[in-house]
């Protein structure tokens, strides 16, 4: 399946240049729906902003053959929660961001709804409250204010991509990417792409689309993420099909669909990378679709760096750094994201499934009179 690598990768620059924490997602979302827009892609938003977009199969008239990539547009970082009297400016985190944070002083800038960026030094302050910081900058800072690091927004070196939030704009770029290569030359199937919120603090915009069943019950549900590598999972030999994460074991039969997208993809190039494992560093989308009755599967990216930790979230001594991706494993996850919106047919149907729906006949009767 071939797509535009380096559309994919503009793609992903544009979303980088947008700042976001749990619940202050406008600038992420506002690039979304622009992009989907200018290739006249359909898309809702739903009342909690999360957003749905959909590309309808070559002669499918219902729900019975589609699927779903989700990824979300938050990033962990802080918002201010407190002024007080005598100026100290109290944060608190918001999702999953490195202890070192709350050891250290770190460089950052708060955002708002027009993209100004303001510096500001974020550090620890004595007698301070389960994470909490104090922050100090040149501007006021008023509370709901979001503040992320001060990291480039974006950049590749020597395969690698380099982003202060790869998790998981690389996941809405390659969605994206789908969803426009598919406007130009369908699958047979329903494609929706979707993009949600507050992920980093609970999978909130997913519970809430799950919960009151946005999609329908018969899709099947694809997270695309970033996530940590860890044991069993090198960066650089491919997307990883994720059986499960840190909550959940996924879905069988909607694993099999990405199984067979990868077995299609290696008939005609046996150099395509892929891994397969239980991502068990946190917890994705698909959990909280499968725990609503979705058929749920993933596609992840191993990620160095995760939540901009360079050694470990729980390190007091660590650092804040970039994150991390291959170039190779994102692209081959579009890859296989591409296929796999061809291979719904075949989710219950695999070769693997063929073969323990039946036991030959001398088989059954060795083992019978052998008992």
């Amino acid at each position: 399946m071939h797509f535009d690598e380096e559309r994919s990768l503009q793609i992903l620059r544009l979303l980088g240049k947008n700042p976001a924490t749990s619940f202050n997602e406008s600038l992420v979302s506002g690039q979304v729906k622009t992009l989907l827009s200018e290739s006249d892609i359909f898309f809702k938003e739903d009342k909690y902003g999360n957003i749905i977009a959909e590309v309808p199969g070559v002669g499918t008239t219902d729900d019975d053959h589609s699927i779903a990539f989700v990824a979300h547009m938050d990033h962990p970082g802080l918002e201010v929660t407190d002024v007080r009297d005598d100026g100290l400016v109290i944060a608190t985190a918001m999702g999953g961001i490195p202890n070192a944070v709350f050891n250290q002083e770190t460089d950052g800038f708060t955002f708002d709804a027009e993209g100004n960026r303001n510096p500001c030094l974020i550090r620890p302050y004595e007698g301070a409250i389960d994470r909490t910081v104090s922050v100090v900058g040149e501007s006021s800072f008023d509370v709901g204010a979001p503040i992320t690091f001060d990291l480039e927004d974006f950049f590749v070196d020597e395969g690698i991509i380099n982003m202060r939030a790869l998790d998981d704009l690389a996941g809405c770029a390659a969605i994206i990417t789908v969803l426009l290569e598919l406007k130009k030359k369908p699958s047979g199937n329903n494609v929706y792409g979707i993009f949600t919120r507050a992920e980093e603090v609970g999978l909130i915009g997913a519970r809430l689309l799950a919960l009151e069943k946005t999609i329908s019950l018969n899709t099947f549900v694809v997270s695309i993420e970033t996530s940590s590598v860890i044991p069993g999972v090198q960066q650089g030999m491919g997307p990883v099909i994720r059986t499960g994460d840190a909550s959940y074991t996924f879905n069988a039969e909607a694993e099999q669909i990405l199984i067979f997208a990868r077995n299609s993809i290696l008939k005609n190039d046996d150099s395509f990378k892929c891994q397969r494992q239980l991502m068990s560093a946190g917890s994705c989308e698909a959990s909280a679709f499968a725990a609503n009755g979705y058929k749920t599967t993933g596609i992840a990216f191993p990620l160095i760096n995760w939540h901009n930790a360079t050694t470990f979230i729980g390190d007091p001594d660590g650092d804040v750094g970039l994150e991390k991706i291959s170039l190779g494993d994102y692209m081959g996850g579009i890859r296989l994201m591409m296929m796999a919106t061809h291979c719904l047919v075949q989710s219950g149907n695999s070769v693997l499934i063929d073969r323990y729906r039946d036991v030959r006949n001398e088989d059954r009767v060795r083992l019978s009179g052998s008992s």
